[in-house]
């Protein structure tokens, strides 16, 4: 059964994930990477974004990744509201 809710949608990840439309954000301890995993190509705009914050783009994980630390955690979280803050002034142009 599909959920609406997204705090009903980031609790059927697993722990140390956060779920957003289009997006998962998680933690790869078996490899020690936190990644960025997306349901469709993301744009230009979001590559830059990611390489700006020192992901590579992994096509053995399908994910873009660096490796995980405390300040990978923090600039996840950074990248994370710049690629929203991107998506919200998408929206208002359209």
């Amino acid at each position: 059964m599909p959920q609406d809710n997204p705090r009903q949608q980031q609790q059927l990840v697993e722990p140390g994930s956060i779920r957003v439309p289009g997006l998962t954000v998680r933690e790869n301890p078996r490899i020690n990477r936190i990644q960025f995993v997306f349901d469709e190509q993301p744009s230009e705009e979001i590559c830059r974004i990611l390489k700006s914050n020192a992901f590579r783009w992994s096509r053995h994980e399908d994910a873009w990744q660096r490796q995980l630390s405390l300040t990978s955690r923090k600039i996840a979280v950074k990248a994370l509201l710049e690629i929203k803050a991107l998506a919200i002034s998408a929206k208002r142009v359209q």
